[in-house]
């Protein structure tokens, strides 16, 4: 009987919970704002687009994060197996904003871009704009877009 006794008011005082009281919503802060620690870049993982957060050293903010795209994956990236097609050496020539998107100028011929590379680019480019809705490439004579990032911001 006693064990009986003991197992049923084990039972009700885990079911009362333990004197915690139903409330309402209680209002936190804002979700944070502004950049990250770091550079959103965009690498190939598997044959797709990735988000990739590349921190920075002693907190210094690159002149365009499209520049790092280029250099490539880091050897912390290349461990994790993050590929890219975005040629090597490419540099951001303009930036320019507008209220509905923005035009990045590189430093080599659009025409010969895969799908994939210039998807990299414009997510990446698009996330250092702040989320700019539509980039427009221009390289080497040739203009692209405006282009949406395929995955969301």
């Amino acid at each position: 009987m006693k064990k009986t006794w003991f197992l049923l008011m084990l039972v009700v005082s885990v079911v009362a919970g333990c004197g915690v009281r139903p409330s309402g919503v209680i209002p936190g802060a804002p979700a944070p704002v502004g950049p990250a620690d770091g550079a959103v870049l965009y690498f190939l993982s598997g044959g797709q687009p990735v988000r990739v957060l590349r921190p920075l050293a002693g907190g210094l903010t690159p002149a365009n994060p499209v520049d790092l795209l280029a250099a490539g994956p880091d050897e912390s990236e290349r461990e994790r197996r993050y590929t890219s097609e975005v040629p090597s050496g490419m540099v951001v020539l303009d930036q320019t904003s507008a209220p509905n998107g923005a035009t990045v100028t590189v430093s080599v011929g659009l025409a010969g871009l895969s799908a994939l590379a210039v998807d990299q680019i414009v997510c990446t480019a698009r996330d250092s704009l702040g989320g700019s809705p539509q980039i427009t490439l221009r390289g080497e004579g040739v203009v692209r877009g405006p282009l949406s990032c395929p995955l969301p911001g």
